[in-house]
């Protein structure tokens, strides 16, 4: 019975952090790489203000980081005390969801969609779908 229950453990580990964890690293990289460019890009166009990215970006980055951070100690704590399967049962997965889910860090439609899910009530609309039917 023993062994059934390091197993569930360890697949219950496995898909969170497959389908949690790696989403929630490439997520917070993302802010600060690509969905930073992209925001500086729509300030030059217009479609939104200075003072609001600077007023709604900084808890945007704060909030992802702290709890990606929180999902990685956690995984991490139960990777170390089910060692040495349980590197097994976060590494892997870690690593087949950081390739999984890639595309959260490269300049494409989600980047887009991000983007009018934060700005949406303080953005120019008419310029925004402007930009984005010229560009995509």
């Amino acid at each position: 019975m023993d062994n059934l229950t390091v197993f569930l453990f360890s697949a219950a580990i496995a898909l969170f952090t497959f389908f949690g964890v790696a989403p929630m690293i490439l997520n917070a990289v993302s802010l600060f790489g690509v969905q930073k460019h992209f925001a500086e890009a729509m300030i030059q166009e217009g479609v939104v203000k200075a003072e609001d990215v600077r007023r709604l970006y900084p808890g945007k980055q704060a909030a992802g980081v702290i709890v990606t951070l929180i999902l990685v100690a956690a995984v991490g704590v139960a990777a170390y005390k089910t060692a040495p399967a349980g590197y097994f049962a976060v590494g892997i997965p870690l690593v087949a969801g950081l390739l999984r889910y890639r595309r959260i860090v490269q300049y494409n439609s989600l980047t887009v969609q991000r983007f009018k899910n934060t700005f949406q009530t303080v953005m120019d609309a008419k310029k925004f779908n402007r930009f984005v039917e010229t560009h995509f």
